[in-house]
Parts: C-alpha cells; sequence; structure tokens
C-alpha cells in the first residue's frame, strides 16, 4: 500500500518483527539502507513509511531503475530533489553499469553534485550473488547496504493473514463509502486456501475487488477473485476441438496450476465445488483424467 502504517498492523511473525526494528530504529538515521523482498512485499511502501517515521516534513523523491534506464539524467534530478531528505532508488538490483558507475560517483560527492539525501534501495534480488556473477558493481555494494531488512513473503507470514485482510477491508470500505463489512465462511475459506503469489500487492487488489462487487453488508465467496499470472503447459486449444475437450482440459489445467486444490480452482473456474467435483467424476468414469484413477 502506497501510504501504510506498518505499526497499525501487529505482526506475529518473527522476521515481519525483526525488520520494523530496524526501520524504526534507522529511521531518523542518514545512513543508507537497502530493503529486500520478493515482488508484491511492499518494499517502496515501507521505505516511504521509514521516511515518514524519522524524516516526515523533509523531502522524498522517487525514481525506479527502469526511469534511470530510459534516461540517466533522471538520477541527478531525483537526488536534487531529494535535497536533504531521502531518495528511494526501487529495483536496484536491475540498474545498468552507467547508471551504477554515476550513482558510485554521486555517493562519493563527485560528478559536478552534492548527495546530501538518505539514500533507501529496494531489490528483489540478492545483491551479494550479483556481485559474485559480476552482474553488480562491489563498491556499489557496500555504499547502500549499511543496514539492510528483508521483507518476508506473505506465504512465510500467513500467521499475519486475517489481520491483514481485515485492514485492508476497512481501509478499502472507507475509500469506496462503505460500512460494516464483514467477510462470510466461505469467502474467507477461500482466501485461506490461496497461496498469495503477488503477496501483498496481490492481497489489496483482491481485497479492493471484492469491496467494489459487494453490494451488502457481507463479502461473499462469488466477489473473491483471484488473477493468475502463470501459465501452465499443456495442450493448445484450436479450432475443431468440441466446446467439452475444452472444458476438460481448462479444468484439469487448473486444478494442475493450483496444485490439485479444488477450492482454489473452482474459484478461478467461476463454478462451484459441487460442480467440479462432478466433472471430475465424468472423466474419471470416462477414463480421462488419470489421477483420479
Amino acid at each position: 500500500m502506497s501510504d501504510f502504517d506498518f505499526l497499525s498492523q501487529k505482526t506475529r511473525n518473527l522476521k515481519m518483527k525483526e525488520a520494523l526494528e530496524i526501520g524504526l530504529s534507522t529511521a531518523s538515521s542518514p545512513s543508507n539502507l537497502l530493503i529486500v523482498g520478493a515482488n508484491g512485499t511492499g518494499k517502496t511502501a515501507f521505505a516511504r513509511w521509514i521516511h515518514q517515521t524519522g524524516r516526515l516534513g523533509k523531502p522524498m523523491k522517487s525514481v525506479s531503475a527502469r526511469e534511470i534506464r530510459e534516461r540517466l539524467q533522471n538520477l541527478t534530478d531525483a537526488m536534487v530533489e531529494a535535497k536533504d531528505g531521502t531518495l528511494i532508488l526501487e529495483d536496484v538490483d536491475l540498474l545498468p553499469e552507467s547508471a551504477q558507475f554515476a550513482l558510485v560517483e554521486a555517493l562519493e560527492n563527485r560528478g559536478g553534485y552534492q548527495t546530501r539525501c538518505r539514500l533507501i534501495c529496494t531489490s528483489r534480488r540478492d545483491l551479494r550473488a550479483l556481485v559474485r556473477g559480476g552482474q553488480f558493481r562491489q563498491d556499489l555494494y557496500y555504499k547502500i547496504t549499511v543496514m539492510t531488512v528483508v521483507l518476508p513473503s506473505l506465504a512465510e507470514r500467513l500467521e499475519d493473514l486475517e489481520s491483514l485482510l481485515q485492514f485492508m477491508i476497512e481501509v478499502h470500505s472507507i475509500l469506496q463509502g462503505k460500512q460494516g463489512l464483514v467477510m462470510s465462511a466461505e469467502a474467507m475459506s477461500f482466501l485461506r486456501s490461496w497461496d498469495w503469489p503477488g503477496n501483498i500487492r496481490e492481497m489489496e487488489n483482491v481485497i479492493e475487488r471484492a469491496v467494489t462487487l459487494t453490494s451488502g453488508n457481507v463479502i461473499e465467496g462469488s466477489s473473491i477473485r483471484f488473477e493468475s499470472t502463470e501459465t501452465v503447459e499443456g495442450p493448445e486449444f484450436g479450432p475443431g476441438m468440441s466446446l467439452s475437450e475444452v472444458e476438460r482440459r481448462l479444468i484439469l489445467q487448473t486444478l494442475e496450476l493450483t496444485s490439485q486444490n479444488r477450492t482454489r480452482a473452482a474459484q478461478m473456474l467461476g463454478i462451484s465445488i459441487r460442480t467440479l467435483r462432478n466433472k471430475l467424476n465424468e472423466y474419471k468414469e470416462e477414463g480421462t483424467h488419470e489421477s483420479l484413477r
């Protein structure tokens, strides 16, 4: 979430507690900080929270590696705008060699301009491994990793799942002018069974969609819709195939995608568990689904 008070969530996860402790203890520090975590774990939001906790009132500027790749001058401009505040450099692991060199010069106060801002970088990859592979400058690595925070994936902090869901429901209810929304047992079952490959970002997307689709006070299972970004390898669909064959292949591929989790597969397909079970029984009788024999 773009402006997320991480302390408002009473996390029970030890890794997240450690990340919060480091964030709080270094919030007012000028030392550079690296935040590492999988895509969607909230690295940029965490960086913004650190700035707002310790440097509120001072300038803050975010710039991504993609923007720097497009135009190296964007790095210089961002540092000037950040002044004595905080510069958040997103996806530092994707910086090209020229930008890495420019950043080293800036941090050493060379290159014609002064850098007084605090630098908080985010990375989806282990920079140490990139250094060993010659893909990231070792001198830059040591300059940006005075302190390091590791954000756990949502799959690593399932003990916080329900509190995060409730928080997001409350936030998006307020944003959409709705009150008193509660989650049905079926909806909660769908959410608990999902493995959240997109982490916090995916959860927020799912909950915002669910709140939008809910007209009453209860978020039903039909409002919980996931969007998978994975691709399942399998037979291609094409002209000449019967509708029943297309349906069979789609159902079996969705089951493969969800590791045979029927609850998740039914939700992704938009059908009931009972309908899915009946279809699988048909395939079993026909001998067209060997894993059910």
